[in-house]
């Protein structure tokens, strides 16, 4: 019978260590649980600014290809204004 006592004493001991080390893994999964909650909010942050970079890049390029041709355009109208003031420069002082 002391034989059958202590078999019950170990597994009643080893299973106070099996519910203890239990407890733990269930806090630890806990914890793993919150972070990943908190890295697919980073993650999703990160794919909306990741298409707000892009939108912006797109934007970006469109309005550097306006500003060049509004540019261009400035450009000939300056050297077509400077054409005229040369040509009137001309025609009054009489050198044509």
């Amino acid at each position: 019978m002391a034989n059958t006592q202590t078999k019950i004493d170990l597994l009643e001991d080893q299973n106070s260590k099996l519910v203890a080390e239990i407890d733990e893994l269930r806090k630890k999964c806990a914890k793993v649980e919150a972070e990943n909650v908190k890295l697919r909010q980073v993650i999703g942050e990160s794919i909306e600014l990741k298409t707000r970079f892009e939108e912006l890049e797109k934007k970006n390029k469109k309005d550097i290809t306006n500003l060049s041709a509004e540019n261009s355009e400035l450009k000939i109208k300056v050297a077509k204004l400077e054409l005229k003031l040369i040509s009137k420069k001309n025609h009054t002082s009489g050198n044509f």
